[in-house]
């Protein structure tokens, strides 16, 4: 085991385990425990070959996969597939602190499966004790006995079957579909992306369009678009608001594309809508 003070804080790594000797159990390229201030920045442009398990348990972490933005707060876990543009660091004047494990062995091809739901990031249950999990695993790290890697792949075996539920699980009874929906219906009237919505569902943008089409039918850009023209149709029947107005209250960029979405939705323009009895 290394411990190390420096610049960005403190860290503690675990030594490299054999990866001849443990293809066929859970094992780990590389672990550690960073206690990090705000010089610490990790970006890798193109990803690198290995999955990364991040599980923060105290301060403030931030993630970018793909350029979209998470936050980690003490409580989450986050997954970063190999070979996928990312960036993480402590925000500015922050502290983070949080475990780490890079995937090796049958640890890898695990979460070859977990990558295939497109889950990056999410809340994690208090009833799996990260902490004392990880310390374990710091400890066995430093032996290289056979009974040891067996020990190493029972207990990363447990962290991750763990962290697969806790990515997966959407720690509420409505569906993430429905989540978006209450997103979208609270933010219509902001300029506000898919990204954005996947977002505060700690999903990946892909993962997002695959179960919104699945259980709404139709992508999560359509219902926002279709949303704003509803509750734009109900404006022009009961206000007095001009239709530049009501398009940029429904969070069109301007009464032209307001226009142009409105007859191809209803057939007729918002003047016409407006006009009839």
């Amino acid at each position: 085991m290394h411990t190390v003070n420096c610049e960005f804080g403190q860290m503690r790594l675990a030594n490299r385990i054999d990866y001849t000797k443990s293809l066929n159990l859970f094992s780990f390229n590389s672990v550690g425990w960073y206690k990090c201030n705000d010089k610490y920045r990790v970006n890798r442009p193109q990803g690198i070959n290995l999955h990364l398990l991040i599980i923060t348990v105290g301060g403030l972490g931030v993630l970018e996969i793909d350029n979209v933005r998470y936050n980690l707060p003490a409580g989450t876990v986050a997954f970063i597939p190999k070979n996928v543009k990312n960036c993480y660091y402590t925000p500015k004047n922050g502290k983070w602190e949080f475990y780490w494990i890079h995937s090796d062995g049958l640890t890898d091809v695990f979460l070859d499966e977990v990558q295939k739901n497109g889950v990056f990031v999410n809340k994690f249950s208090a009833l799996h004790n990260y902490t004392a999990l990880m310390e374990d695993l710091l400890v066995l790290a430093d032996k290289h006995t056979p009974e040891s890697q067996v020990k190493i792949s029972h207990k990363l075996s447990t962290i991750f079957h763990h962290a697969a539920s806790d990515l997966l699980e959407n720690n509420e009874t409505v569906s993430l579909a429905q989540r978006a929906i209450t997103y979208i219906e609270q933010n219509f009237d902001k300029n506000i992306s898919l990204d954005e919505i996947s977002a505060s569902l700690y999903i990946s943008t892909t993962h997002l369009i695959r179960i919104f089409k699945s259980e709404i039918g139709c992508t999560p850009h359509k219902y926002l678009i279709n949303y704003r023209l509803l509750t734009g149709a109900h404006f022009l029947k009961f206000s007095p608001l001009r239709i530049d107005e009501i398009a940029l209250k429904v969070g069109f960029s301007s009464s032209s594309q307001f226009i142009s979405c409105f007859k191809s939705f209803y057939g007729i323009t918002p003047k016409q809508y407006r006009d009839e009895k």
